[in-house]
């Protein structure tokens, strides 16, 4: 009598198991560190890219356009009053038009506390200026792997500290 077997025993697949979890714990936390590098960078990345749509939305809409920072994302919408509001409140009113809502990616925060713009908050005007920055003002990002600072100067250009 033939007996045919075909799959793995029970010692084949742990060895397998253990010969995987023996790679894991050397594979896995570079990759970690990797990952939290990558997220910081990403949301430096998306958060230039952001100002200067809002700075080219504000020149193309002859408008202001605020961003509003918190810890966790930040706000952009065309600040003109439309809704109810007086334009340049830095309140979203009824149908002013949000322009662009971002959540910071896990592990990534705006770090309120050391950030030197006044009220936490930026808007450009119709020429694409902030009118109320009259020095370079500083916008960190942060998580465990470090700080990255957005610059942003009197004029309304970017720099990354």
């Amino acid at each position: 009598m033939i007996r045919k077997t075909s799959g793995f025993t029970a010692f084949e697949m742990a060895a397998t198991l253990a010969i995987m979890a023996i790679l894991a714990t050397f594979f896995m936390p570079p990759y970690l560190q990797w990952l939290r590098t990558f997220r910081l960078k990403g949301a430096v990345n998306n958060l230039m890219g952001d100002i200067e749509m809002a700075k080219v939305r504000a020149i193309r809409e002859n408008d202001l356009v605020a961003i509003q920072f918190q810890p966790t994302g930040y706000t952009m919408f065309v600040d003109n009053g439309e809704g109810g509001g007086t334009a340049g409140d830095w309140v979203r009113n009824g149908s002013e038009e949000l322009v662009r809502y971002r959540d910071m990616p896990s592990g990534v925060l705006i770090d309120i506390s050391a950030m030197t713009l006044t009220n936490k908050r930026v808007r450009f005007n119709g020429r694409g200026i902030p009118p109320e920055v009259f020095s370079s003002k500083d916008i960190p990002l942060m998580n465990e792997r470090g700080i990255k600072t957005v610059t942003l100067n009197r004029l309304g250009h970017l720099e990354l500290n």
